[in-house]
């Protein structure tokens, strides 16, 4: 994900195959997924260790061999309980493909799934027969993360088709509820303050400016900041300029001053010091071992 957009608006595949399949490894006490959002929905299989997930306002502890469903257009994220190591792959797709034939099973069985009336059912726990029957659904399909066969995107799409067959054969699917419908207005707005965030982290961002954007009291606005992402307003801020700020530092032949100013910090030390109790070293170490040659 680039760190400059929590909102993740690349394309996810190819406009011709719009899935992509991805394994991440995580090690022990590195973040596991940090919060953010797309448009496509995403299965994500954990394959080792186990790992808290939030999708929204609830959340979910995942351990190897299970499956989570995320619904597109929902913030999520995750990260370990213990801070032990973790890996899971993850499928992410475009619902629209699998109904741009427009007939009417797609129409009863997919279009409540994209208009998020119906849910399926987002954790399928361990040994489950959900798990079971989506474990030897996915594992096929993420394993062509980099076939080159011509039948791969005939396999993708048979196997999502598949993969949906089964939560309607065990009726595994969560109908949203009215209170799930306001966390999903409050989302979106909270949505609206994070892309605005992206566009002005490098100047001085105040909660009550924040909470205007949102339409929120300033109080209101902090706790539901803090529910969806699990830190402050001005703890995310900060945590987002350093990595800004490390991006720079890794990707250019940007000095340390100027990577603490082009990311919105105006104190030179505080800047050193946040730096250091993310990456724990200096940024100038950073830069040295990450830098352009």
């Amino acid at each position: 994900m680039d760190i400059h957009h929590l909102h993740e608006n690349r394309r996810h595949g190819s406009p011709g195959l719009p899935v992509g399949i991805y394994r991440m490894e995580q090690g022990a006490g590195e973040p596991i997924l940090d919060n953010h959002w797309h448009e496509e929905a995403e299965f994500l299989v954990v394959e080792s260790g186990e790992a808290v997930f939030q999708i929204g306002l609830s959340t979910y502890t995942v351990r190897a061999g299970e499956v989570l469903f995320i619904p597109g257009g929902e913030l999520h994220g995750g990260y370990s309980p213990s801070g032990g190591a973790c890996s899971y792959s993850a499928l992410v797709f475009d619902l629209d493909w699998l109904m741009s034939q427009g007939d009417s099973l797609t129409g009863q069985f997919l279009e409540p799934i994209k208009r998020g009336r119906l849910v399926p059912e987002p954790h399928a726990a361990l040994e489950s027969e959900l798990a079971l029957s989506l474990l030897r659904q996915l594992t096929p399909l993420l394993a062509l993360e980099h076939s080159e066969e011509p039948a791969k995107p005939l396999r993708l799409k048979a196997g999502l088709y598949q993969l949906f067959a089964e939560y309607v054969s065990q009726a595994a699917f969560v109908r949203r509820e009215p209170r799930s419908s306001l966390d999903m207005h409050t989302q979106e707005r909270l949505k609206t303050v994070l892309s605005y965030i992206d566009g002005h982290y490098a100047r001085k961002l105040t909660i009550k400016e924040l909470a205007a954007e949102a339409g929120m009291s300033e109080g209101h606005f902090t706790r539901v900041f803090k529910s969806f992402m699990r830190k402050t307003p001005i703890e995310y801020i900060n945590l987002q300029r350093i990595r800004i700020a490390a991006a720079l530092l890794a990707d250019s032949n940007t000095s340390v001053g100027e990577a603490a100013l082009e990311s919105g910090f105006d104190n030179f030390s505080y800047f050193c010091k946040m730096f250091r109790s993310v990456y724990q070293c200096t940024p100038s170490d950073y830069r040295h071992r990450h830098g352009a040659e």
